[in-house]
């Protein structure tokens, strides 16, 4: 199952849109909303939330809930 932090902060992200939060496969494209642009500003989101920076290849390349998951566990932060 996702992390419930980073579902919460993508559901402030995008509060129009319905979709299953247990589905570990989300990402861009995952709904018309979630464009490059839309995933951008979700990943600052993420940056401000958990206090954390990505560098401009990482935001390009974590494009799954599951990807970004590891990446912050990677840099020590627990996610629930």
């Amino acid at each position: 199952m996702p992390s419930r932090m980073i579902i919460a902060v993508l559901r402030k992200q995008f509060p129009q849109v319905t979709f299953d939060e247990a589905d570990n496969t989300l990402g861009v494209n995952s709904f018309p909303e979630w464009d490059s642009l839309a995933h951008f500003n979700f990943m600052m989101s993420l940056e401000e939330a958990f206090a954390v920076r990505f560098s401009l290849d990482e935001m390009a390349e974590l494009k799954s809930i599951k990807e970004i998951a590891v990446a912050l566990s990677s840099r020590g932060i627990v996610v629930t």
